[in-house]
């Protein structure tokens, strides 16, 4: 990019998911859009890349299905196809996503589902590795109530505050420890995704939970919009951990919002997320004072610019990254 030698932009593919945008409707049931994507997964990605390097940037995360490296080999082939659409349009792989929801969650309620998480990261690792990356971003599990599949309306204010369980930290970390040594073997780290209402979203959880896991194969990734959504500091977070962070989302936030108000399934929490939710520069994130921890540290890494499901994406992508070539790149110079 040229502002800084030390700070390459990216984005998440997640950004170019909203169905109306496709022209399939904003109200296709999120089965209906994977099994569009799965009939032609070819087109979908192409156009999805191409928004990317039309967008301005140089690196692309992997996104949660139907945008993850599972169906990407289904669009290209092989990994080798992979890298070739990447190189293709100028791009490389910054880093992949990794449902950790589903793969912790699953294992922490039947230990006999932890073979699954084990292969799947592996052969991940494995992926993200010969197309030159090292970071699997991986979200986390949810802190209180609020389950895959079997969302739980009574969820009040208090449980939202309740602390969370040192078993439970524990627990989670021990899955984390395991995958981030299988991982390892491929040269791949893992780096925890700042979930909003997660075990590891709130400053004290976060620290926690980093206290508890292999700093050599378990990092970190800031979501500052998910952060501060759940009434964190994005700011401080950064501040504390940034040794332990190699990618960070830059996702700006209007105002915190509490767990307990979100109602219906993990879709429709997420999409009332998602009002909350702004571009880069247009929301209550310090971006100044993160922008002058990076320079003071001499930060090198990605910063994913992830704008979920937006109705523009590649003119919101655009509008991010004005934001930062003019506010905040000649901070760090």
């Amino acid at each position: 990019m040229g502002e800084t030698t030390n700070i390459r932009f990216g984005t998440d593919i997640i950004t170019f998911f909203d169905t109306a945008w496709w022209g399939l409707g904003e109200e296709l049931p999120y089965p209906d859009w994977i099994a569009a994507v799965g009939r032609d997964p070819r087109h979908y990605f192409d156009r999805m890349l191409d928004g990317v390097r039309d967008a301005g940037l140089e690196g692309v995360e992997l996104a949660p299905e139907p945008g993850g490296w599972t169906t990407a080999l289904k669009a290209y082939g092989d990994t080798a196809g992979v890298k070739r659409a990447l190189a293709e349009r100028g791009l490389v792989l910054s880093s992949s996503y990794a449902p950790g929801r589903q793969l912790i969650g699953d294992a922490l309620d039947d230990p006999d589902r932890e073979a699954h998480a084990d292969r799947y990261m592996d052969e991940h690792a494995a992926f993200v590795a010969e197309l030159g990356a090292d970071i699997i971003t991986m979200g986390n599990i949810a802190r209180s109530r609020f389950k895959n599949e079997s969302p739980d309306d009574t969820a009040t204010a208090e449980d939202f505050t309740a602390p969370v369980s040192r078993e439970l930290h524990e627990r989670f970390a021990e899955q984390v420890n395991r995958l981030g040594a299988i991982v390892g073997r491929h040269g791949v780290r893992i780096a925890i995704h700042t979930d909003a209402y997660s075990v590891c979203s709130r400053n004290e959880d976060i620290a926690t939970v980093l206290e508890l896991t292999d700093p050599e194969t378990v990092l970190l990734c800031p979501d500052a919009g998910h952060i501060s959504l759940d009434g964190g500091d994005p700011v401080e977070v950064l501040r504390r951990h940034l040794d332990r962070i190699p990618v960070m989302h830059w996702k700006d936030c209007a105002q915190p919002l509490s767990g307990h108000v979100l109602r219906g399934d993990q879709k429709q929490r997420h999409a009332t997320m998602l009002t909350y939710f702004r571009v880069l520069g247009s929301g209550k994130v310090d971006w100044t004072r993160w922008m002058e921890i990076l320079r003071d540290n001499e930060w090198r890494g990605w910063a994913i610019e992830e704008i979920d499901n937006s109705p523009d994406p590649v003119g919101e992508l655009r509008q991010g990254l004005e934001y930062f070539r003019t506010h905040l790149a000649p901070i760090y110079r």
